[in-house]
């Protein structure tokens, strides 16, 4: 993970020096909870998360690790423990979307966020929260659910 600026965050117990560095599992996860030393704390956390999950999907696509089985299954796996299909998704299908997945990595995927009418909700319990957009929130959940071009777009 590269990170352009130092990372404290006591909350999630994220402590990071900037520049690139290898993360452990509970580093990994500090880094993607933290959000109290972002100017628009869960809009930042949530960037962060895509920056997190970009990371380890290059990695795992990399050559070092589909060309090395050792690597690979394990990998494999640890997806596969994670994914729940369809019981009539067979394994032609499930390889297509693995291959489709591929282009996120290599760049041409799109990363997107639900449209957000306040970054900064009041609420009772934790003080704000983000609210969406609940209708162009709505017309880009229909866009996905049809296989549509995405139109719409956040925050």
């Amino acid at each position: 993970m590269c990170l352009d600026k130092p990372l404290k965050d006591r909350d999630s117990g994220a402590d990071f020096q900037a520049g690139c560095q290898e993360l452990n599992g509970a580093q990994s996860l500090a880094f993607v909870r933290q959000r109290h030393q972002e100017a628009d704390q869960d809009l930042g956390r949530m960037r962060n998360q895509q920056k997190f999950l970009n990371t380890l999907a290059k990695q795992a696509a990399s050559p070092a690790t589909i060309l090395n089985p050792f690597r690979l299954y394990p990998v494999i796996g640890s997806g596969l423990d994670t994914l729940i299909v369809d019981k009539d998704m067979g394994l032609f299908d499930l390889s297509s979307m693995f291959w489709a997945m591929k282009d996120v990595t290599g760049g041409d995927g799109k990363q997107m966020t639900v449209p957000i009418a306040n970054p900064n909700f009041p609420t009772r319990g934790d003080g704000v929260a983000v609210k969406w957009d609940t209708a162009k929130a709505k017309q880009l959940f229909d866009q996905l659910k049809k296989d549509d071009k995405v139109t719409v777009t956040g925050p």
